[in-house]
């Protein structure tokens, strides 16, 4: 009832609608001696009815469940003359909606079983009484109280189903959000492998040219210089022939771990190819790419140095008196790094001046 926010005066309600009062009452307790005296054949009767249809006598199950249900349905049945009908009973016939509607008895079936036991009671009672007037009385009676019954059962189905239905709104809610998150998350993961090398988790080349290109075009607008770091493992093309591709993998992973280490926040890393490198040194001129190309070397010479590699380094800039595009700006630090490669070691070169 609580669910349902069935409270006393709608049931005063409901009982109005039908016109039921307690005139009514007192004609179905006065009829419960009747019904009572032949409730046995009226519940056979209503059973072989019943088992008469295939779905209904097959929801019903074995011969103990049918006989349990002949007892409910004999205790249903006197109650509908007790002569209460207060919350207690209302509650009852709500429970006997659920029950039904839980074993998956579709309303009409519900809906013909009570026609026919209005018509059996009828019937008895019909049989049982002398005087015509009395039994007019008392089948307007029976049938206020089975139409009273049924409105509240028939409202605990419509209750139920529609608890269904937002139960599978909310379901299916839920599963469109969790989709959309999943297909939201697979996304970034597959847009981040597309910009990232498999390998060292790096930018790749593609992704390193846009980031160039942007980070110089945001340098022009704000008037700032941008220094490239391009570099490339010697000696990673012999230990790689002769120890295997797992070593070189492991040597390229370390490297990438080392610059990730000793780069800025603001710092663009990037795997350019093969065992090439670059890092984008936001509003930094020559003079902080070489500050930052000696501290990289320091910390490739510590954790890569048992390996016999090295590690040779260009160093170019773009300024605002002497700008540069992408291509260009690459091609300076690559050409630099190549001048570093005559240098043994871990060496850098500055595109334009003397070897340091």
């Amino acid at each position: 009832m609580e669910q349902m926010k069935i409270t006393g005066r709608e049931i005063a309600g409901r009982k109005a609608l039908l016109s039921f009062d307690e005139k009514d009452a007192l004609i179905l307790s006065g009829l419960k001696r009747i019904v009572f005296k032949n409730i046995e054949e009226i519940v056979e009767k209503f059973y072989d009815w019943v088992t008469s249809f295939g779905d209904l006598d097959r929801l019903i199950g074995d011969s103990e469940s049918l006989e349990r249900l002949k007892k409910y349905q004999q205790q249903y049945i006197l109650s509908l003359f007790d002569g209460q009908y207060d919350e207690e009973y209302v509650h009852s016939r709500l429970r006997v909606g659920m029950v039904h509607r839980r074993i998956g008895l579709e309303p009409m079936y519900y809906v013909a079983a009570v026609h026919r036991l209005g018509y059996l009671l009828g019937h008895i009672i019909t049989q049982g009484m002398k005087k015509d007037g009395q039994v007019l009385a008392s089948l307007d009676a029976l049938d206020k109280i089975i139409m009273f019954d049924l409105s509240l059962i028939m409202d605990t189905y419509i209750t139920s189903l529609m608890d269904e239905s937002r139960r599978s709104k909310e379901k299916l809610s839920e599963y469109a959000l969790s989709l959309e998150e999943t297909i939201a998350h697979r996304t970034r993961r597959l847009r981040d492998q597309a910009r990232h090398d498999g390998l060292t988790g790096l930018l790749n080349q593609h992704s390193f040219y846009q980031e160039l290109k942007r980070e110089l075009a945001r340098s022009s607008r704000l008037n700032h210089p941008v220094a490239l770091l391009y570099f490339d493992l010697d000696g990673f093309k012999g230990l790689n022939d002769t120890k295997g591709h797992k070593a070189g993998d492991d040597i390229l992973v370390a490297v990438a771990r080392t610059v990730t280490q000793v780069t800025r926040q603001n710092e663009i890393t990037a795997r350019y190819g093969g065992d090439e490198f670059c890092i984008i040194l936001p509003e930094s001129r020559v003079e902080q790419g070489v500050i930052a190309a000696k501290r990289l070397n320091a910390a490739l010479e510590k954790n890569i140095k048992e390996t016999q590699v090295t590690c040779s380094i260009g160093i170019a800039a773009s300024s605002p008196d002497q700008p540069l595009d992408a291509d260009s700006l690459v091609k300076l630090a690559d050409a630099a790094m190549y001048k570093a490669k005559t240098k043994k070691g871990f060496s850098l070169e500055v595109a334009g001046t003397q070897a340091h």
